[in-house]
């Protein structure tokens, strides 16, 4: 914050000393720099942790990073349900696999046992 301060008070004292166009022409080009930095964060995609039982492998939980996009559609049709293998008591980490359906075969769960 403090920096931030500095940089705007840098930025105030060396448009006082510049013409009024070229101070707006540098606040401009500032502006527009400091934009996509601003939006990033407001339009970042994220993935959620999802776990399903017995899958990949029966007997275990398979947790997948899934896409914000992907979420309701695993959740209605795929089995899949919010939250780390841990919440649902499987905490042992067995290993890695990929899916064995048509639609998931591309995606790879870690496989967590009960101990």
């Amino acid at each position: 914050h403090t920096h931030m301060c500095m940089r705007m008070h840098m930025s105030l004292s060396l448009a006082a000393t510049l013409s009024t166009s070229a101070a707006l022409l540098l606040e401009s080009r500032r502006s527009l720099l400091a934009l996509p930095v601003l939006v990033t964060p407001l339009c970042a995609r994220s993935d959620e942790v999802l776990h399903i039982l017995d899958y990949p492998k029966q007997g275990s939980c398979g947790e997948a990073l899934i896409p914000d996009a992907g979420i309701p559609f695993v959740k209605a049709f795929g089995g899949l349900e919010s939250g780390s293998c841990a919440s649902a008591g499987y905490s042992v980490k067995e290993g890695e696999e990929k899916g064995t359906g048509e639609r998931d075969k591309d995606r790879t769960y870690t496989v967590y046992g009960k101990g």
